[in-house]
């Protein structure tokens, strides 16, 4: 945008938010704790949701008989060798596991998800810098897609973060087979998901793009999407109650009120959604697109302040920019977001389009995702037009 050329813009939207991806699985190393019963089997699973569908497009057939589950093994290729569940057919999670819900979800075509996380027992997440988290090995994240399908909710991947030494997390895409009985690693994603609407599965090694704009890879378990109202399970109130926060000089956490998103709920649903689809992953001081920040920042006090002190309000509010949408008079000016005028307001353009094959990169979010998430346009749109001088915004820009 502003002071940047086209070929720069169009690689910050590249690498703009995904939907949730997955990236290559590194080289194994360490045997870290598992949770619950892991490896374990608990014999033929009973036909899930979805059942008579069409299965995926290379999606991998089920096994005839569960493989074992190796001890010490950090690429398994079976989830249930995970340790997500201690019964698989029942899908009980194992011991430790919870299940948690940011506020605002990256967007992902419309699947509904699940999530869950383990933490090893008497560890800790190092929480010195509020802004990015450092997780103790062992960790564990899993996030679950599924889609309608038949009045009930068919499983269509299940994707693995674990942290399995200081420096290394392993990565993995779990598809599961059609009657839900099964859930196979594959690498290569799935372009198209027969029966899912349109639905693909990105390759393993497409999730680096996001994961990487955070100094340790988990982009929802944050404190600004665990403290916002709408966040559920295991929220920040919570991991602060039982003690699995710590910081390196001990002193003490903000409240939960200190990292609310600020403003009207206007302000406060498209700071959010902005926040997790764009901000955590790549537009932040440290990511890749830092001309045109939109992560909510919590300062060293441990407060989020107002909705004026927020980066998004002061570096895209009035800021000219040079992308522009097709069939735009060449005289006509564009900006980041222009107050009360949506149609000049090119993040607005970008959310609001999906790139043709082999045309320029100019959608956002870029990758995973093939459908407009109208909602989020929705409520930016909103906050466009509420943003009128009593409401403490500048006049438009000419």
């Amino acid at each position: 945008m502003s002071g940047h050329p086209w070929q720069a813009v169009v690689a910050s939207l590249l690498m703009a938010s995904c939907g949730g991806c997955s990236a290559q699985e590194t080289t194994p190393r360490a045997d870290p704790p598992a949770p619950g019963r892991l490896g374990t089997h608990a014999g033929a699973a009973a036909r899930g949701p979805g059942a008579g569908e069409r299965p995926a497009e290379s999606a991998p057939a089920a096994p005839r008989d569960p493989p074992p589950c190796k001890e010490g093994d950090t690429e398994p290729h079976d989830l249930r060798c995970t340790g997500l569940y201690s019964d698989f057919a029942a899908r009980s999670l194992a011991e430790g596991v919870r299940e948690f819900k940011p506020a605002f979800e990256l967007w992902s075509d419309g699947a509904e998800k699940t999530r869950w996380i383990y933490l090893p027992p008497g560890s800790t997440i190092d929480v010195s810098r509020m802004n990015d988290w450092v997780f103790p090995v062992g960790t564990r994240l899993w996030k679950e897609f599924r889609t309608p399908a038949s009045g009930a909710s068919r499983r269509l991947e299940t994707r693995l973060l674990w942290k399995t030494a200081e420096d290394r997390w392993t990565r993995a895409t779990y598809v599961w087979s059609e009657d839900g009985a099964s859930a196979l690693q594959v690498k290569a994603g799935v372009p198209h998901v027969a029966g899912a609407d349109g639905y693909a599965i990105p390759a393993q090694v497409d999730c680096i793009r996001c994961h990487a704009g955070k100094t340790d890879n988990p982009l929802g378990f944050e404190a600004i999407q665990l403290a916002a109202r709408g966040a559920g399970g295991l929220t920040y109130a919570e991991l602060v109650q039982r003690g699995l926060l710590s910081t390196t000089s001990g002193g003490p956490l903000p409240s939960a009120a200190a990292l609310e998103v600020p403003g009207t709920e206007t302000e406060r649903r498209a700071l959010g959604l902005l926040h997790a689809n764009c901000g955590v992953s790549c537009h932040h001081p440290l990511g890749v697109a830092t001309h045109f920040e939109m992560r909510l920042n919590i300062d060293a006090a441990g407060q989020v302040g107002d909705v004026r002190g927020t980066r998004v309000y002061q570096t895209a509010i009035n800021q000219p920019a040079k992308v522009r949408p097709a069939g735009a008079p060449p005289e006509a000016r564009y900006y980041r977001l222009r107050p009360r005028d949506p149609e000049r307001s090119t993040l607005l353009h970008a959310m609001s389009r999906r790139d043709a094959p082999g045309a320029p990169p100019e959608q956002m979010p870029p990758l995973a995702t093939r459908r407009v998430d109208e909602a989020a346009v929705a409520a930016v749109r909103a906050w466009i037009e509420a943003m009128t001088p009593a409401a403490g915004y500048p006049p438009a820009a000419p």
